[in-house]
């Protein structure tokens, strides 16, 4: 953890990052604030899995994340790599929409009343521009759009290869355009952010061949395989701004693991998992109780 002074009148947002399965650390710390009642948030914003543990959290739903992450993800139907050698989809997210809507259902209630003074904002990316897209999910923001835009959010191409419509725009994961939300924060006024991230605070991304290939396959598409292209870039200038903000005051508090996680973006392995899971509350059990003040 990383964080400066308060200002006199914090106003606080929570930022979670994505990272596919890797998600399970952020729904850790998140369990611990439940536990201790830690809830000093005026807004929250998600992206991608970071989007889906929010959910979660802000209708009180504890362990409710740890259950999709062990149990939905790791059925067959969700992840295959053979179907994506074969043209479909990594990751199913229809499926797995689907599959939590109805074996995972979020208590709508508590939700929609913590959003009344907290709103949610979900990041995704509009593919023909290549830039963000920010969806305030609001008290009278229905059911179904939710769970589309959560779908949008967490619909990387790599993964994913449906395209997903909404207003007229077709949309992707938003960590390709904006992963770590900090300067929507600040714009919409907050000056105390606190950031799950699922990567050590050293770490840094580098370009990959990979990258490389998936952003030719999408040169079609100019402004999203510019992304997929620079997305190193985008996330690591995110991450070096940090400390430029806190010099303009602005306090930021940085939850994550000191040393790399065992999971994966795609583990399967539920051994792996829990003990993340365990790594994240560890954290935010011990951040919950005391103020700034954080050790792995």
């Amino acid at each position: 953890m990383q964080s400066s002074d308060l200002p006199n009148q914090p106003k606080t947002a929570l930022i979670i990052e994505g990272g596919g399965m890797r998600g399970v650390f952020a729904a850790g710390v998140l369990d611990a604030f439940i536990d201790k009642r830690h809830k000093p948030f005026s807004g929250y914003y998600g992206v991608s899995a970071g989007a889906l543990n929010l959910i979660s959290f802000l209708s009180g739903q504890r362990g409710r994340n740890l259950d999709i992450y062990t149990g939905t993800c790791l059925e067959p139907n969700f992840i295959s790599l053979a179907r994506h050698i074969r043209g479909g989809n990594l990751f199913d997210l229809d499926w797995f929409f689907e599959r939590i809507s109805k074996q995972f259902t979020i208590d709508s209630r508590r939700f929609y009343q913590t959003l009344e003074g907290s709103p949610m904002t979900v990041v995704t990316t509009c593919t023909r521009t290549g830039y963000p897209v920010y969806h305030e999910i609001a008290p009278d923001t229905d059911k179904d759009d939710l769970f589309k835009i959560l779908k949008a959010s967490s619909a990387l191409p790599m993964i994913y290869r449906s395209p997903i419509h909404i207003d007229e725009r077709t949309l992707m994961d938003g960590s390709l355009s904006d992963p770590l939300p900090v300067i929507k924060a600040i714009e919409d006024g907050f000056n105390d952010l606190v950031i799950i991230r699922t990567r050590e605070s050293n770490y840094r991304k580098t370009i990959s061949s990979g990258n490389r290939l998936l952003a030719w396959q999408f040169r079609k598409q100019p402004a999203l395989s510019s992304l997929i292209r620079q997305q190193y870039a985008i996330y690591n200038e995110t991450l070096d701004q940090l400390d430029d903000f806190r010099e303009q005051g602005i306090s930021i508090t940085e939850i994550c693991p000191e040393t790399p996680l065992n999971s994966t973006r795609s583990t399967r392995n539920r051994n792996r998992l829990v003990a993340d899971y365990h790594r994240g509350y560890a954290i935010g059990y011990n951040l919950s109780g005391q103020d700034n003040s954080l050790t792995e």
